[in-house]
């Protein structure tokens, strides 16, 4: 993972597992294993359903596990990114490859353990509309959905706000290094400027599009525990409404962040581009170090040039 501060790249846990790497996993298992499989049936494609074959539950781990792992991932990228800006003097100690490894291997193995009871109270029925699958028990729908106002606190509000205040934090830090060199500021700072202003703009857009939601969810657990014996209709009708319409937000936020990050981020857009083409990243990062000191060699010689013409007129 390359990171730059103050116009220095800075080389943190250069290997082939990244958080990169998982990010674009989770993503392919996603889209082929889940949604593409139920575009073609709704099309008319393939007449077997997917929640049908692998049984509801397992399709319904596949689908939100891997938005879960996608969501953490970032947020544990931003964390990084935040350490290196407020610490830049112990970050290589604290950022390290086993520590990249360790958390990624204790995300994969939480995401397992908390989707496992999804598995024993969804069932496949054809005829759900506002979710994929149905529940099996109807006495425990209030414990469900308190296992599920949980898990969208602490794996889908929390990372996202998590990625809001690093965007924050780079913004801020970008502000600071403009102020201090106004008149040397270089068009590499200034495009970083621009491109942190657009990560906070698009990590407040992304945590935005998923509060509401979770406020939705948020009333619909109090009613169900409060008011479990009063059978309002029309509230019912409205929440669905809502919850139908920030579900459209949502999927927007889903299915447009890689694209918005492939587009935005250089360095997400060349590890893709190895991804995909399986090339070796230290060959590609030794590529990239000796354009760098090409470029740095380039810039130097006018300046070694002037020098040498004073030295010789003194």
């Amino acid at each position: 993972m390359i990171m730059n501060h103050n116009n220095t790249t800075l080389d943190i846990c250069n290997d082939n597992l990244s958080y990169d790497t998982s990010v674009l996993a989770s993503k392919i298992i996603w889209y082929i294993s889940g949604v593409f499989w139920l575009w073609c049936v709704n099309m008319s494609f393939i007449k077997t359903d997917p929640r049908h074959v692998l049984s509801c539950g397992i399709f319904y781990c596949i689908l939100i596990g891997s938005t879960t792992l996608s969501n953490l991932y970032l947020a544990s990228i931003s964390i990084d990114r935040s350490i290196m800006i407020l610490c830049p003097m112990r970050y290589r100690s604290i950022v390290t490859r086993p520590h990249a490894i360790c958390r990624i291997i204790l995300i994969c193995l939480v995401i397992t353990l908390v989707l496992i009871p999804h598995y024993f109270y969804l069932h496949y029925d054809a005829k759900a509309i506002l979710f994929l699958c149905n529940f099996t028990s109807l006495n425990n729908r209030q414990r469900i959905h308190f296992i599920s106002l949980i898990h969208t606190i602490l794996f889908v509000s929390i990372p996202s706000l998590i990625v809001c205040i690093s965007s924050i934090i780079l913004l801020n830090n970008r502000r600071q290094h403009k102020r201090k060199h106004k008149r040397t500021l270089s068009l590499n700072a200034r495009r970083m400027h621009k491109r942190s202003v657009l990560i906070f703009l698009l990590s407040l857009w992304f945590f935005l599009s998923l509060l509401p939601a979770f406020i939705v969810e948020i009333f619909v657990l109090y009613d169900r525990f409060f008011y479990d014996d009063i059978r309002c209709s029309i509230r019912l009708k409205i929440y669905k409404i809502l919850y139908n319409c920030f579900l459209i937000f949502s999927s927007i936020n889903y299915s447009t962040k890689f694209y918005i990050r492939l587009i935005v981020s250089t360095s997400f857009r060349e590890s893709f581009i190895q991804f995909i083409c399986c090339q070796n990243h230290k060959k590609s990062s030794g590529l990239i170090k000796m354009n760098n000191k090409n470029k740095n060699k380039h810039r130097l010689l006018p300046l070694l040039n002037q020098n040498k013409a004073n030295v010789i007129e003194i």
